[in-house]
């Protein structure tokens, strides 16, 4: 294939962009009622398993959806593996960073995730 034929489809980057962001965003939102709860925060709190559950469930939702944001952004014909796994990641990610911005700037958390992290109520 000549590379100079090579184009993004600006559209359909922006809809992919706003996928990964609203799957991250509801990833992050159904975990937050495990991730926050007394009982896991007690267990797990601070051994680094959250990641991997996170990108666990990632890669269903990219999986059960067909969701490679790599073929569609790059227009191939077909989803692919490696696809999955980088969407997956990036949709992981950005559940991560979308719990840094529920919990420290706009300050929404659990009584259980707050009096972990040593905070006390200011509501």
């Amino acid at each position: 294939m000549d590379p100079n034929l090579f184009h993004l489809d600006w559209e359909r980057l922006w809809e992919v962009v706003v996928a990964i962001a609203v799957m991250a965003v509801l990833l992050e939102r159904a975990l937050s009622l495990v991730f926050e709860h007394r009982v896991f925060i007690e267990r797990f709190g601070g051994k680094g398993v959250k990641e991997f559950i996170a990108y666990g469930l990632a890669l269903g939702m990219a999986w059960y959806w067909d969701f490679d944001a790599v073929s569609m952004i790059i227009l191939k014909a077909e989803t692919t593996v490696p696809g999955y796994l980088i969407t997956t990641g990036v949709i992981a990610g950005g559940s991560k960073g979308s719990m840094k911005v529920f919990q420290d700037l706009m300050n929404i958390q659990s009584t259980a995730a707050r009096a972990a992290r040593g905070q006390t109520s200011d509501r």
